[in-house]
């Protein structure tokens, strides 16, 4: 794995956010609760004080930081797995019972691991090299009810654009003409 030193002060925006200067680092593989108003309509949050969640963020994340960028989220935050004093604020998170852990939302699969919540997917390497932030793509992983990106923008950052009906990944609602290709370059 290969963390950077991070040379600011992290200020915990809410459970599952950090700031750092100008950049907003989201941790992966984690839900926090969300803070009053900002759970949308149709969205499943959860459950718990989300001001508990961010004084323990915000507890936890006092002391020398290392950051690995992972990619960009649809709100161009940076994915990231962040350790400081050599924890994962991850881990911290859900240990402490402050955030759950979200398959979808590990990019490698390295938090349910590390963890101790998700066994390791075979074959999916669990220290990958990363040569830039939008480099690192998520490994889809179908389960019983199905896995698709959240919307095309994101599908693009994977470099997984154009999905087909059937494919990891794909979903109906970034299907916009319903032909069964999904983000595709252009619409009919």
């Amino acid at each position: 794995m290969s963390f950077l030193a991070l040379a600011c002060t992290l200020i915990a925006v809410d459970g599952d956010t950090l700031r750092c200067g100008q950049e907003r680092i989201r941790l992966i593989g984690i839900d926090a609760p969300e803070l009053p108003g900002h759970c949308q309509e149709g969205r499943s949050c959860a459950a718990g004080d989300p001001f508990a969640s961010q004084a323990a963020l915000t507890t936890a994340s006092r002391g020398t930081a290392e950051i690995d960028r992972q990619g960009r989220d649809h709100y161009e935050r940076t994915l990231a797995r962040v350790r400081v004093n050599g924890v994962d604020l991850s881990c911290a998170q859900i240990t402490s019972g402050h955030a759950i852990y979200r398959a979808d939302w590990d990019l490698l699969g390295e938090i349910g691991a590390e963890c101790g919540v998700a066994k390791a997917v075979p074959g999916i390497r669990t220290t990958p090299r990363r040569t830039s932030a939008r480099a690192a793509r998520p490994t889809p992983t179908v389960t019983g009810s199905g896995w698709s990106y959240r919307n095309c923008a994101e599908a693009r950052r994977a470099g997984a654009a154009p999905l087909r009906r059937g494919q990891p990944g794909y979903g109906a609602h970034m299907d916009g003409d319903g032909d069964g290709i999904a983000c595709e370059p252009f619409r009919r």
